[in-house]
């Protein structure tokens, strides 16, 4: 399970809305001030999202949480987005082709089935994350006795 730490934004009937809570620091290598990459990412970052995620525990505004989702709905997903749409534009461009050689035909083949193909992938369902746990800060503190 893909897990990653998210803060509680608000409740709500059907789940709670979370925000991901992003790392205080890097890997270390650079002591903390980011690295290059970071950098250039932060440039095109765009305000924080928030998700709707199922939950069984009673939290309030402000409590962070671990988030968790199962390893395969992200590559399911991704196929469902992308990779559906991109089959049936091929499908279409070549059957249409069968049908009536030119680029035209293929031209409107791909369109329809690319069409097709978006209208297949908005109508599957996702597989919304869960809360797995509250976020435990007094993990690494150590205790005496």
């Amino acid at each position: 399970m893909l897990e990653q730490t998210a803060e509680v934004i608000k409740t709500a009937a059907d789940g709670i809305w979370v925000q991901a809570v992003e790392p205080s620091s890097g890997c270390g290598t650079c002591g903390g001030q980011g690295c290059s990459s970071r950098r250039i990412a932060e440039l095109f970052q765009r305000k924080p999202r928030h998700f709707l995620v199922d939950c069984d525990l009673s939290l309030a505004p402000g409590d962070r949480v671990v988030v968790g989702i199962a390893h395969g709905s992200v590559l399911k997903s991704a196929l469902r987005v992308y990779g559906l749409p991109l089959a049936l534009m091929l499908t279409g461009a070549l059957l249409s082709q069968a049908v009536q050689p030119g680029d035209g035909a293929a031209l409107v083949g791909m369109l329809l089935g690319g069409a097709l193909g978006w209208l297949a992938a908005r109508g599957g369902r996702t597989a919304r994350p869960v809360v797995l746990r509250r976020e435990d800060n007094n993990l690494f503190h150590m205790r005496k006795g």
